[in-house]
């Protein structure tokens, strides 16, 4: 996966996410990147791929904790 298909992956994962809920995943984000530059002496630079996982499965744990209580909702 390139990174432009990666952050279109972010992106995509976003629409999906409630209002409420996007603060929460961009301070994750933001987390991360911060994370990464200091690791690597303050030098702004692509996440890790471990690091870029464990964003990705937070948004697609979020979303469908979302989905599936629109579907309870639903009912």
């Amino acid at each position: 996966m390139t990174q432009q298909e990666m952050r279109q992956e972010i992106v995509n994962l976003a629409r999906e996410l409630p209002d409420e809920v996007l603060a929460e995943a961009l301070f994750i984000l933001q987390a991360l990147v911060e994370k990464a530059q200091k690791a690597q002496g303050e030098s702004p630079s692509p996440l890790d791929r471990s690091e870029f996982d464990k964003a990705m499965a937070a948004y697609q744990v979020i979303s469908e904790k979302y989905k599936n209580a629109l579907r309870e909702l639903a009912q």
